[in-house]
């Protein structure tokens, strides 16, 4: 099957599929009301409350009042035939009777409620929509007027306009719904259009025109601009000798004088507003505005909330600058402390203690001190909330740490805000110390100090005149809390001058002692072997260095390459500034060529990836060049070579030998040697080819080739070896017996033992 037919298919599912689907409408009408026609369509279903005409067309409502507020769902088709096939649903919403509203309602804007006057209120719904935001009430029980009407309270919404005009109220019958799917019917089974429900009051009624706490500065020089609560409410404004307009959401004044505390404004409101005092109304209210002469303003910024010590910087112009002291000031309902006068350019600025604010605005009063306590000026400002600082600390070579170290300066990084205020850290007595380098702010911990701190910060705005450009104006709290301690900084173990190393390795005593360079194989005298010693030097240490973590490794071998597993030594030595070193002297060496390894690292640390400083010598205990030891040897399968009667093979023989060979730098023999001994030639009765002994005693001299296979330079070496001797048979000379003494033998042999000495 092609795309386009498969396609054609889903169409035509979707189609039929959306025919069999019910199409949902909503119609409501009180109960009571005439029949209304379902237009054109017929009813496939009978309700349970509702009344269908006898031909199907049309529905008729309910007449109890239990019905108000109950809805039902009936199917409704073109024709009776298209019933099984073409159905939709159909709602239907019973309301209360529609009440009759007089013309004399009243919506009260400031205290959110209208009054409704009329008959049949009970039930009755008010609608009301403020951009997105929208919600209703009810009249819940209606009270008698002494008309003979009925009235009733309903609330509606805060911030709703002082203006009679503007469609944002709506009134329905008790038991509606509201949507945009929603049919209105009324009685009379008429159509009744949202527009035509829409609730004008007769009059509209303010109860505040500016705000309470507004006041006129004359530091604005003659101008000033008083806000309106409700502009849409005031068409006009008179001030008398001083000029007023309204302009916008605000009032503008102009030609102000300091010859009156207040200045009164005559409002005229729009039609159908009045201003409500108490139980008068008024068409035109007259408001006192105060005049306040000193000019003043926040001159620290916004002011901070969340803080137990909030402070803030007041500016009062020059015009009062100097009585800034005997003023008292208030805010938030309360006196204020002053904790602080500064004179700079000819203005006064104000230290204030706000202590703990919690609101979004803080408005700050002066008053004359005294028995006239007027106010003479005002200043406000915003609040915020700071964010807690996050801080990070690293040491001088750019480690960070987690913690504040006692024994060096750690440098402190955090935020720094794009504004006038900043965030300084703060020292806390007993606990840490705060410095400055080439920009950087430093922290140290206290010498002695120990457990969990937070860094404490400061709020400070350095744009303020001197000394308020360092005034704390609010203290926050870093929320880590971090551990106090001394910092352990890896430092370099050996250097190329000795003076300056914090570990060496020597040998020997007074004039004879020697410094062992790390990184060469040293060779020492055997018999200084009790004088070397590894030497820490804590005098070198600087305090700021801290606590070093050393790891001590010390392994000795023997001459053949087999570990001393009672010389190892593997200690962890924990090395601080003192006034003397400290020594560790090397033992357990045993053996002439005994080879010790020194090893002098930092304890690694595996949450550090770095490469610690490490140090590492290699010692070889003997000197000698050759050596001279004894052996025996037990030559098989030797021939000799001699006169004719006595040459053959030998082919058991013992013997001792003393052998001189080489050593090389590890004490190792070389493999070619002098050899010279003594050896019993033939002791398994060997015989020529005459059928002489061949048994005898011999004295033999030559070289041999010499390998060893176990113990190697040792005292029980074991070897394999190949000879090459001239011999005199003594025992042949001695003895008289035939055949010459004189012979050359050579072969292979296993020889056990190596005792000797070195030269």
């Amino acid at each position: 099957m092609s795309f386009r037919r498969l396609a054609s298919v889903l169409v035509l599912v979707v189609v039929w599929f959306a025919s069999r689907v019910a199409r949902a409408e909503t119609w409501q009408a009180p109960i009571g009301g005439k029949a209304i026609a379902l237009d054109g369509r017929v009813l496939c279903s009978t309700p349970s409350d509702w009344v269908a005409e006898p031909d199907g067309k049309a529905i008729r409502p309910p007449t109890s009042d239990d019905a108000i507020g109950r809805s039902v769902d009936v199917k409704i088709a073109s024709s009776a035939a298209a019933c099984a096939t073409q159905s939709s649903t159909l709602t239907l919403v019973t309301t209360g009777r529609w009440a009759t509203i007089d013309p004399s309602t009243s919506l009260f804007v400031d205290d959110a409620r209208i009054e409704l006057r009329g008959r049949g209120l009970r039930g009755t719904i008010v609608r009301w929509q403020i951009g997105d935001r929208s919600g209703e009430d009810r009249c819940v029980q209606p009270q008698p007027d002494p008309s003979g009407a009925e009235k009733c309270v309903v609330a509606t919404a805060r911030g709703l306009p002082a203006d009679a005009t503007l469609g944002n109220l709506w009134r329905m019958p008790a038991g509606s719904r509201a949507g945009a799917d929603v049919v209105t019917f009324d009685a009379a089974a008429r159509r009744v259009d949202h527009d035509a429900m829409l609730l004008h009051p007769a009059r509209v009624v303010v109860s505040v025109l500016v705000p309470p706490d507004v006041t006129i500065d004359l530091a604005g020089g003659g101008t000033a601009r008083i806000p309106l609560v409700h502009p849409e409410a005031v068409v006009g404004a008179d001030c008398g000798a001083t000029s007023c307009a309204v302009s916008g959401s605000a009032i503008v004044v102009g030609g102000l004088s300091s010859a009156s505390s207040a200045l009164p404004v005559r409002l005229r409101l729009a039609p159908r507003v009045l201003f409500q005092r108490g139980d008068a109304m008024d068409a035109t209210p007259l408001v006192q505005v105060p005049v306040l002469p000193c000019g003043m303003s926040i001159a620290s910024g916004d002011a901070i909330r969340s803080v137990d010590r909030s402070r803030v910087v007041v500016r009062v112009d020059a015009r009062c600058a100097a009585d800034a002291a005997t003023l008292r000031w208030y805010g938030g309902g309360r006196a204020l402390d002053v904790l602080s006068t500064t004179m700079a350019n000819g203005a006064a600025y104000v230290l204030l203690a706000l202590d703990r604010i919690e609101s979004d605005e803080v408005i700050i009063t002066a008053t004359r001190g005294g028995l006239d306590a007027s106010s003479v000026g005002q200043a406000r400002t915003r609040t915020r909330s700071l964010p807690l600082p996050h801080a990070t600390l690293s040491l001088v070579h750019g480690e960070t740490i987690d913690f504040v170290p006692t024994n060096r300066w750690a440098a402190v990084g955090w935020a720094k805000m794009q504004e006038p205020g900043r965030l300084d850290l703060l020292p806390v007595e007993g606990v840490y110390d705060v410095g400055q380098r080439d920009g950087e702010t430093l922290v140290r911990g206290e010498p002695g100090a120990a457990g969990f701190v937070a860094l404490r910060f400061a709020w400070r705005v350095p744009t303020l005149p001197a000394p308020l450009s360092s005034t704390n104006l609010a203290i926050i709290d870093s929320p880590l809390q971090r551990p106090i301690h001394e910092a352990s900084v890896p430092v370099a173990l050996g250097t190329e001058k000795a003076s300056q190393s914090i570990v060496e390795l020597l040998c020997g005593r007074g004039l004879d002692e020697q410094r062992i360079l790390p990184g060469t194989a040293a060779r020492v005298p055997y018999d200084e072997r009790d004088a070397c010693r590894v030497v820490f030097h804590r005098e070198r240490l600087s305090p700021d260095d801290g606590a070093q973590h050393l790891q001590l490794e010390v392994e000795v071998t023997r001459v053949d390459g087999q570990a001393r597993p009672e010389a190892h030594v593997s200690q962890t030595i924990v090395l601080q500034a003192g006034n003397r070193p400290r020594d560790a002297w090397l033992k357990n060496i045993l053996g002439q060529f005994d080879h010790v390894t020194v090893r002098v690292s930092h304890v690694h640390d595996s949450s550090d990836e770095k490469e610690e400083p490490s140090l590492q010598w290699g010692i070889v205990f003997g000197t000698g060049h050759f050596r001279l030891y004894g052996t025996t040897a037990i030559p098989t399968g030797l021939y000799r070579v001699s006169d004719a009667g006595h040459s053959g093979i030998l082919s058991l023989n013992l013997g001792v030998l003393m052998r001189a060979t080489w050593l090389d730098s590890q004490g190792h023999e070389g493999f070619l040697g002098l050899e010279a001994g003594v050896m019993g030639e033939g002791l398994a009765n060997d015989k020529d080819a005459s059928g002489n002994s061949l048994t005898q005693v011999a004295i033999v001299t030559g070289v041999g080739l010499s390998v060893p296979i176990a113990n190697r330079s040792l005292a029980t070496e074991t070897s394999i070896n190949l000879h090459a001797w001239f011999e005199y048979e003594i025992s042949r000379d001695l003895g008289g017996e035939p055949g010459s003494p004189f012979g050359f033998v050579f072969g292979p042999s296993i020889s056990i033992g190596n005792v000797g000495t070195n030269f």
